[in-house]
């Protein structure tokens, strides 16, 4: 993993709704998560800068913000491949945490591995990010539902 360069194909211009849609959720916003950009094909790249107030101790990533990262690049990455007019809401998601989530930020990738009309499933990993070394810190599975998004 190349921290510099997280999803090979990453276009900052795929899917701007979906992007802005995650910007302006107050839990995006009160964490601090970012969105890199999609690729084609139901991927995603976000990143969470780690701040003193989403750890235990200052440096250690609580985990069920490392849980939330997950959770939104696998949703992300399963709506990304919906057409417009079309979001996702997650059904359910499992986190495995490997490895201590200390650095300057976190890093997720998903990766959408079948999306139907009635439901999706999708893989992320989650690193931490410490002087330009990548640590795999965490892997999940989510599940979400596809919906059309009502106008008004």
């Amino acid at each position: 993993m190349n921290p510099n360069d997280p999803l090979p194909g990453l276009d900052t211009g795929l899917r701007p709704d979906l992007a802005a849609g995650i910007a302006a959720m107050p839990a995006s916003r009160h964490a601090g998560l970012r969105v890199l950009g999609f690729a084609p094909g139901g991927r995603s790249a976000l990143e969470l800068p780690v701040v003193p107030a989403l750890t235990v101790d200052g440096r250690l990533v609580q985990g069920g913000y490392v849980g939330l990262l997950a959770d939104y690049a696998g949703v992300s990455a399963a709506a990304s491949t919906l057409p417009a007019g079309w979001a996702a809401a997650t059904t359910g998601y499992e986190v495995h945490h490997l490895a201590p989530a200390v650095g300057e930020r976190l890093l997720a990738v998903g990766e959408a591995v079948q999306v139907g009309k009635s439901h999706a499933v999708s893989t992320a990993k989650v690193w931490a990010v410490a002087g330009g070394t990548a640590t795999l810190v965490a892997v999940a599975t989510t599940t979400c539902r596809p919906y059309p998004v009502q106008a008004g």
